[in-house]
């Protein structure tokens, strides 16, 4: 029997998925002028992780698995992009970055697109749109991070950019399984689920031997790694049909319930100094 079905750990996902997404994947960001460089590279690797949430979100209700959930999650995430997007632009224009100025422009015309799909009913067409569009988004706000990160210079600039790339990562794994589901078995998907894997895998090495981590960092790693092991279970797990369901509702939680421990520990490399 695959581990995913083992019932502690059933016993401690259902516990995790009770609580509450992180507030500050949730909340809207603080004024620009408010914004610091550590905190704007925050904001900047978050709009990654939503273009992969919102695909995930899509691909999730076409599959019809907590589909109430989902879409209130989307309607958040669709807020969140925006409000994020309009803090990231006024920040771009006020350290007078032509080139990150340039990038927030595109992805706003590229969020304009991805916005008309996401944000209209859910159709086996739009999906195809989804698929598209996500990759284009993704780039570009991966872009603007990178900038950002270059901008600040600082070894805990890289360390934001990267513990803050393991959201998107979860989320991109779940996107890659939910297509998969929803009959986008092709290649191309089957190869971004494994490389997604591969990199968040080698990535929480990178934080765990990061000489900046604190005892609060390290304990919110070790937490990640525990989540871990239940998303890695559920997405590698084979199952008969009427177990796959279960399989189906592992992973949407699950996804959910990393995204919020790779958040809190982002906000907690943000903040150091």
């Amino acid at each position: 029997m695959n581990s995913a079905f083992s019932p502690k750990r059933r016993h401690l996902l259902m516990f995790m998925s009770s609580l509450p997404l992180a507030a500050s994947a949730l909340a809207a960001s603080t004024k620009p002028a408010e914004i610091g460089m550590l905190e704007a590279i925050n904001l900047a690797g978050r709009q990654r992780m939503l273009s992969q949430r919102m695909a995930k979100l899509y691909a999730q209700q076409i599959r019809g698995i907590r589909e109430s959930d989902a879409r209130d999650l989307m309607a958040n995430s669709i807020n969140l992009f925006e409000t994020q997007l309009n803090s990231l632009r006024s920040l771009a224009s006020s350290k007078n970055a032509a080139d990150i100025v340039q990038t927030y422009d595109l992805l706003a015309a590229r969020w304009m697109d991805y916005k008309r799909v996401v944000g209209s009913p859910i159709t086996k067409d739009g999906l195809k749109s989804v698929a598209a569009l996500n990759e284009q988004v993704l780039a570009t706000a991966h872009e603007g991070t990178v900038q950002l990160e270059k901008l600040n210079g600082s070894s805990l600039g890289k360390l934001v950019n990267v513990a803050g790339r393991q959201r998107m990562l979860s989320q991109r794994m779940s996107k890659f399984y939910f297509f998969i589901a929803d009959g986008m078995d092709t290649p191309e998907a089957r190869k971004g689920l494994d490389t997604a894997r591969k990199e968040f895998i080698a990535a929480l090495q990178v934080l765990k031997a990061a000489p900046e981590n604190t005892k609060d960092t390290l304990s919110w790693i070790g937490l990640a790694e525990t989540q871990w092991m239940f998303f890695d279970d559920a997405l590698r797990g084979t199952s008969s049909k009427t177990q796959q369901e279960y399989l189906d509702n592992n992973v949407a939680v699950s996804s959910e319930n990393i995204l919020q421990v790779m958040d809190k520990l982002t906000g907690l490399y943000a903040t150091l100094s």
